[in-house]
């Protein structure tokens, strides 16, 4: 039996309706075995996993809660959004969807990109590879490797898919301030998704718009930044969350399902914003 005083939560994670591995689900079945008490569901640009999430959660006595990441650009740089307890999902979701259908357009260049560089790759199969979600970039590393055509998903990236590299395609995707309207008008609360190097040139501008609170806690955050943003969170009075980024790929991302959850307090704070 756990301490219910050292219960934790993972607040993020992806599945097979954006570019996870698993179903939702599945998902949730793995996620409750790792020992937590509350895992959230923050697939990329949709919300069509949470019913199958709190369904999987309600029957196996686990809390899931809601949420979403919005991908956003600014000045050239991405930063990412969570949304937690999203209450409209019909407003959402009929955002989201434009964002979903120009994935599909982006992927065709990106596709032709590596084609020009002497690869052989239908975007019709990367199309399949992603099913049921919209293809991202993380789909067509996956696909890449598949085929041997890259070591790792990894290595697929550093060499052609990472922003610069000679296959990236940049997105038309929303500008972070109106990211977390969206998020705000639907009754979510937003929460700075990863800041890592770039998070805090963009704060200042998104507190002013009513951002909530900061992800402190990533695989991909150093020591000294976990601190640097836990340190900045209790400054400005905001939310502080973490969560793996777990999609299933391994070794992607530096820690597995529930590797950078958070004490369930952190969660409870979250529920007590929702509900003010």
């Amino acid at each position: 039996m756990i301490d219910p005083g050292g219960w934790r939560a993972d607040l993020h994670l992806h599945s097979d309706r954006s570019d996870g591995l698993y179903p939702p689900r599945e998902l949730m079945r793995l996620v409750s075995r790792a020992g937590l008490k509350a895992a959230a569901l923050t697939d990329h640009d949709t919300v069509d996993g949470i019913g199958e999430a709190l369904a999987a959660g309600r029957q196996m006595g686990f809390e899931v809660v809601p949420g979403v990441e919005i991908s956003s650009f600014e000045d050239e740089v991405e930063i990412h959004l969570l949304g937690y307890y999203p209450a409209d999902l019909e407003l959402l979701d009929r955002e989201l969807k434009r964002l979903r259908q120009e994935r599909f357009t982006r992927m065709e260049r990106m596709v032709e990109r590596l084609n020009r560089l002497g690869f052989d790759v239908n975007p019709q199969e990367v199309f399949r590879e992603a099913a049921p979600a919209a293809p991202g970039r993380l789909h067509l590393a996956r696909y890449m490797v598949k085929h041997k055509l890259a070591g790792s998903v990894e290595q697929a990236f550093k060499q052609y898919l990472e922003r610069g590299r000679d296959a990236y395609v940049p997105r038309a995707n929303l500008t972070p301030a109106a990211a977390l309207k969206l998020l705000l008008d639907c009754g979510a609360v937003p929460v700075l998704a990863h800041p890592g190097k770039n998070g805090a040139r963009v704060l200042p501008a998104l507190l002013e718009k009513g951002l909530k609170g900061i992800e402190v806690f990533h695989p991909e955050h150093s020591a000294a930044q976990q601190r640097f943003y836990r340190e900045l969170a209790q400054e400005k009075g905001l939310l502080i969350t973490g969560g793996s980024d777990f999609h299933g790929d391994k070794p992607y991302r530096a820690s597995g399902r529930g590797g950078a959850a958070v004490p369930y307090c952190y969660l409870e704070q979250l529920k007590a914003v929702r509900f003010t």
